[in-house]
């Protein structure tokens, strides 16, 4: 059985790295294991945390930089079928030159709303933030300021027929169409990020992307909601279902700006309350009444038929032409799956993309917030997610969306050989060079 061509040069069980597997790899798509995807609560800013210490000071210093270099405006974007999505756009005061764009869309709101309510984070980093480029944030269609009815995990129309056909990828689309044409002091490039469910949708907006989209960076992104979150692999994770959709799940009535009330479970005991609940109809019975819709189509198929099948992206992800890097946490309790296999998929399918999986010793988003110098009470010996921001993630989009003028890029094949790079190992241990040619196969 071919392998894929991991060259991991250090000890395996002893020592925990990041490893960026860039471009190429075997003439076979490379054989990643599928590994079990981990729970089902998804991210939202009300559970997200930090574990490095600081972090709160760290936000603060950020947030008072934003709201000292950047304005803010709100716009609704038309999509093709008449539907508007609500954006926040945050523009640097004193862009020096033509500046690329970042996207972010967001089922879990844009908040705060109004031209003067500044976020502590507009990018996927300081390092990031502080390039004065142009960030925009937008709720998608069906959450909170926007239009539109909300469909989780939306299934992608291979074959549209008009204006009505919509999907993620076209509101990317006709999203970064609008901001081209109505957003000033751009230059023509925009980036697309987001992590857990705001991974899927920037993984769902590279399929027939906009030209003007070249560089993306699924992180954590779900693939497919029968093998990540709800499901692992077809088990059904009830405390992670429940606790997420109890919240999330419930519709909004109209436009909005607030989250739903969180549900009281009448106890600090989870154990106790999910051993007490006894069969899934008692759920209906005693807590949802039937008002938590998803929640209802998850009961009522509980294998993975049609339903679940609509909702994959993995068999869409062809006519990718951006550049892309797919991040994921080996400790990842959600989305494990989905960054494995999004990769995967698109290399398969994508054989002259620059595509590229970067995977570090995090717990979901943790690359993103924290230092990663620990897990728990495991040092690591290193600050693995601050290298990450520093030295992978924000050199992957200065490479793809520098200032200065741009022509709308074509479909290119990557310059590189496949390389897999350790850059950060346990304490005690030294990193791996970095490898400048192609990891030799190995095959048992």
């Amino acid at each position: 059985m071919n392998r894929a061509r991991f060259d991991l040069r250090w000890p395996l069980v002893t020592s925990l790295g990041i490893a960026a597997l860039s471009c190429r790899t075997p003439e076979t798509p490379a054989s990643i294991p599928p590994a079990a995807p981990a729970s089902a609560s998804l991210e939202t800013d009300d559970d997200v945390g930090d574990d490095s210490e600081g972090a709160s000071e760290e936000v603060s210093e950020l947030a008072a930089y934003i709201a000292a270099n950047y304005t803010k405006t709100e716009s609704r974007i038309p999509m093709r079928d008449g539907t508007e999505l609500f954006t926040a756009i945050f523009s640097p005061k004193n862009a020096v030159g033509p500046v690329p764009m970042m996207l972010m869309r967001t089922p879990y709101s844009v908040d705060p709303y109004g031209p003067t309510g500044m976020p502590g984070k507009i990018g996927p980093s300081e390092e990031l933030t502080h390039e004065g480029w142009i960030f925009v944030h937008q709720d998608v269609r069906g959450c909170f300021m926007s239009g539109g009815e909300f469909v989780n995990m939306t299934p992608h129309i291979a074959a549209k027929r008009g204006k009505q056909d919509v999907d993620e990828s076209t509101d990317t689309y006709d999203t970064i169409e609008w901001l081209l044409a109505n957003v000033q002091g751009h230059n023509g490039r925009v980036g697309q990020w987001g992590i857990s469910y705001p991974g899927f949708y920037a993984a769902a907006g590279m399929i027939n992307a906009h030209p003007a989209l070249v560089a993306v960076s699924p992180q954590a992104p779900i693939a497919d909601w029968f093998f990540d979150d709800f499901h692992h692999h077809g088990a059904f994770f009830l405390p992670h279902a429940f606790n997420f959709l109890a919240r999330f799940g419930i519709k909004r009535d109209g436009l909005t700006k607030e989250w739903p009330p969180r549900f009281e479970h009448g106890t600090p005991d989870g154990y106790r309350f999910f051993q007490d609940l006894g069969p899934l109809s008692n759920v209906n019975e005693h807590h949802f009444e039937g008002k938590i819709a998803f929640w209802n189509k998850a009961i009522e198929h509980p294998n993975y038929d049609d339903f679940w099948q609509a909702r994959n992206l993995l068999p869409h992800l062809h006519d990718v032409a951006p550049a892309v890097m797919v991040v994921g946490g080996w400790f990842d309790a959600e989305d494990l799956y989905g960054s494995l296999n999004i990769y995967r998929s698109i290399e398969a399918k994508n054989p002259k993309v620059d595509n590229r999986l970067v995977m570090g010793p995090w717990r979901r988003g943790g690359w993103g917030r924290s230092e990663g110098d620990r897990l728990g009470d495991i040092p690591f010996g290193a600050n693995t997610a601050a290298d990450y921001r520093a030295k992978i993630e924000a050199p992957f989009f200065r490479q793809h969306l520098p200032t200065g003028p741009h022509r709308l890029h074509s479909r290119r094949a990557c310059s590189r050989p496949g390389t897999i790079r350790g850059v950060v190992s346990s304490s005690g241990h030294q990193p791996p060079k970095a490898s400048s040619t192609t990891p030799p196969r190995t095959e048992n």
